[in-house]
This record gives C-alpha cells, structure tokens and sequence, in this order.
C-alpha cells in the first residue's frame, strides 16, 4: 500500500510539471522574440564601430609611413566586385599612387587588403533620409551613392611632409547609424563622427 502511493505521488508530480515546463518555454520564447531587434541592433553597431575604427588605424598608419619613410603613401578604396575594400600603398616612381600603377606594380601593396563586407555595416551612406551634412552646414549631398569622398577620386594621399587628401569616408549599418571620418588636409588629422536618424547634427564617436 505504501509502495503504491508513492508511485502516485511521483506520478503525479510528474504530471504537474509538464504544464509548467510550457509555460516557461513560452515565456522564453516571447523574452527572445522581443529581444532579438534589440540585439540585431547591437550587433550591427559593434560593426560598425570595428569598421570604422580597423579604417582610422590604416589612416594613422598612411599618415605615419609617409613622414618617416620620407615618401607618398595612400589609402585605396576600390570596388572590383561590388564589394568596398581598402589598401595602403607606397609610390613607386614618383607621381603618386594611382590605381594603373597598382596594377602595373610600380606601386606596392602595403600589408593587408581590408574587406568591408558584411556584419551588418560597411562602407554606405543611409538611403530615403535626409543626413545632415558633417561641417555643419546644411544637409549631406552630392552623389549618395558614393560613400568615398576623397577629392575626385577614391584615394587618400598621404605627404612626406604630414598633409594628406582633404576627405570623408562615410559608413553605415543600413539601418539607422552612420558614421564619417573626416581628414583635414593641411595637417591629416582624422576625425570621427556619429550620427543616428532622428538627431539634428553629427557628434563626437564614442
């Protein structure tokens, strides 16, 4: 008689624990269906907060080279297969790094060749919206398509004597941030800025 009201009383602890394993199965469920565009979100702004900061450093690095190698330095962007990528390279024969002698091999390729492909954030300027434009005046035009302003061109040029390529380099994680990095031409100090949908003007990254 003991042996088989035991056996009922696990049977039926058993049963009553079914009911609830749904129910925190729901719950998770529901708890990750909210959470999941909060952290589609983060991820996208950690990517774009690495692609920004992997492209400042190449730009220090050009800036860099250039004045203790006594030589024209340049950060390349180019997009042979619809995808951005970028690259430092040195001058090899004095008239500067241009993309025919890259190829050519006049000018060497320095280190890596960075791909801006994905994460969720790349090289891009937001679409439908109207960005304000990074110096403060106005609203961001020009081409909208073209997120590598450098010049005329897509190459950042770096001095011996410390000046480089008056440029803004614009990324975004497709969705609702972008960032820039702007270089001053007359010293190739580089600054960056953020900027979300919904603010009045670009601040300081963080």
């Amino acid at each position: 008689m003991l042996h088989r009201c035991a056996t009922r009383s696990v049977a039926a602890q058993a049963g009553t624990t079914l009911p609830e394993i749904v129910i925190v199965l729901g719950l998770f469920a529901m708890m990750t269906a909210i959470a999941a565009p909060a952290l589609t979100s983060a991820r996208r702004a950690a990517a774009l907060a690495r692609a920004t900061t992997h492209i400042h450093a190449m730009m220090r690095c050009g800036h860099s080279r250039a004045i203790l190698r006594q030589q024209t330095e340049a950060l390349v962007f180019e997009r042979p297969n619809g995808v951005w990528r970028c690259f430092l390279a040195e001058d090899g024969d004095g008239d500067g790094v241009r993309h025919d002698d890259i190829r050519r091999g006049r000018d060497r390729i320095v280190g890596e060749i960075f791909e801006l492909d994905g994460g969720g954030a790349g090289l891009g300027i937001l679409q439908r919206t109207r960005i304000p434009d990074p110096s403060g005046r106005g609203w961001l035009g020009g081409n909208l398509g073209d997120p590598v302003r450098a010049g005329r061109g897509d190459i950042i040029t770096f001095t011996n004597t410390g000046t480089a390529t008056p440029s803004s380099i614009y990324f975004t994680n497709g969705a609702d941030r972008m960032r820039v990095l702007r270089i001053y031409g007359p010293t190739g100090a580089v600054r960056e800025l953020e900027w979300r949908r919904g603010w009045p003007a670009w601040r300081a990254a963080r």
